[in-house]
């Protein structure tokens, strides 16, 4: 059962509070820290989006088509819209030879507001490349290209794209494909229901591959170093992945999801973090990442320092006023616990 994470104040009163649940792995599947209940299942929505994208780097894809750190960034990204991550998604579509009428991710306008208003002011509309998920979806279309595949219906669950990306998942969780539950993500894509701590596995995993076959090793860290590296076109302006990598000089692989998933690797401790905020509301994710980042030593007094804001934010009403802010409230809980036992 999800345990209470943070308290939301209004002046010095608590208004409201949110509950977590946290897992965090080692890469020989052992938990270690946790919060609430490390075995609860959810979908893990664009937090997966690494593990899509490896089986595009293990085709053969970057060297047929040149792709660059960048190219591998924005095929993991949930991006913000912005002209940089159409441009990167534009790039990559041209040289595989496909277009946006490719993509079956559908439309909806950028989530970064200032790329939003600029459309609004020129009286332009959102197209299907401002979908957050669009350089995911491109990096499909690379997948299916490398594997002689028709592009129609590459979002279909049937599809041997989507079958290779099971097979992916399934290697990194230690789920076996028979037992991996799907649902339909915001992008018409399967998306997998699975517990955190299987999540965190793979993010330990991607960041500590030791003991996975070499291949793998190898694509591991050409994501993991472009995530790393490249936060922004993982992200957008604002966002936490930005926001850590620049306290902590690109220290972590981050990657968010929808309904307040949020999941991380840490090189330098082979470790994984898998984060659900338990009610969907992500304005609580930071808080709750930088504390258990700090509960764990993770982070330097410098680094607290820089993300002090995002640890304890302040709310604000219309005005401006400071009118609250939220709390962490949590200890991480420590031990030594085999992944499903």
């Amino acid at each position: 059962m999800a345990e209470k994470a943070v308290e939301i104040l209004r002046g010095k009163m608590v208004e409201s509070r949110a509950f977590a649940d946290v897992a965090v792995v080692d890469s020989l599947g052992h938990i270690r820290f946790w919060l609430g209940d490390p075995e609860r299942p959810t979908f893990w929505r664009s937090s997966a989006k690494p593990f899509q994208a490896l089986p595009v780097i293990l085709s053969g894809a970057m060297d047929r088509y040149h792709f660059s750190s960048e190219d591998v960034a924005i095929i993991c990204a949930s991006h913000g819209g912005e002209e940089a991550h159409v441009q990167q998604v534009s790039s990559l579509l041209e040289r595989i030879g496909a277009s946006s009428e490719d993509l079956a991710c559908g439309v909806h306008p950028p989530s970064d507001q200032r790329s939003w208003r600029t459309l609004l002011e020129t009286g332009q509309e959102p197209t299907i490349l401002h979908n957050n998920c669009s350089g995911k979806h491109t990096g499909m279309l690379t997948l299916a290209r490398m594997l002689d595949a028709p592009l129609a219906g590459y979002e279909q669950s049937d599809h041997p794209v989507q079958r290779k990306i099971r097979q992916a998942v399934s290697l990194m969780t230690d789920i076996p494909e028979t037992d991996l539950i799907t649902g339909i993500d915001g992008c018409s894509v399967p998306t997998f229901y699975l517990p955190l701590a299987r999540m965190a596995l793979a993010y330990a995993r991607l960041v500590d591959p030791r003991g996975l076959p070499e291949e793998i090793q190898a694509a591991t860290a050409v994501i993991s170093e472009a995530m790393r590296l490249h936060p922004y076109l993982v992200s957008g302006t604002g966002r936490l992945e930005v926001t850590l990598a620049e306290a902590t000089h690109h220290r972590f692989v981050a990657k968010g999801g929808a309904e307040a998933v949020f999941c991380l690797g840490i090189p330098e401790k082979g470790l994984g973090l898998a984060v659900k905020i338990d009610d969907g509301m992500s304005r609580t994710i930071p808080p709750v990442v930088i504390h258990a980042l700090e509960d764990m030593g993770i982070l330097s007094a410098q680094e607290l320092m820089a993300l002090s804001e995002v640890k304890i934010p302040i709310l604000r009403n219309h005005r401006g006023l400071e009118v609250g802010r939220i709390t962490p409230t949590f200890h991480l809980h420590r031990g030594k616990i085999l992944c499903g036992h």
